[in-house]
């Protein structure tokens, strides 16, 4: 009986930390994907202020 409970027990622990390391990754995960969208934002923006410079006349 004590083995089955232990055992129970070892099962239960290790599930949470499993489940916690994959909350983590998905984190790390987002925050990733985040950081690449805000950076490709930042180069769209950068592009289109470039191509959109007034020119200087020509004498």
């Amino acid at each position: 009986m004590h083995r089955l409970l232990l055992s129970l027990l070892t099962l239960l622990l290790a599930g949470c930390a499993t489940s916690q390391r994959q909350a983590d990754a998905e984190a790390r995960g987002y925050e990733r994907g985040y950081r690449q969208a805000v950076k490709e934002q930042y180069w769209i923006i950068q592009n289109q202020q470039r191509g959109a410079a007034p020119e200087t006349p020509t004498p």
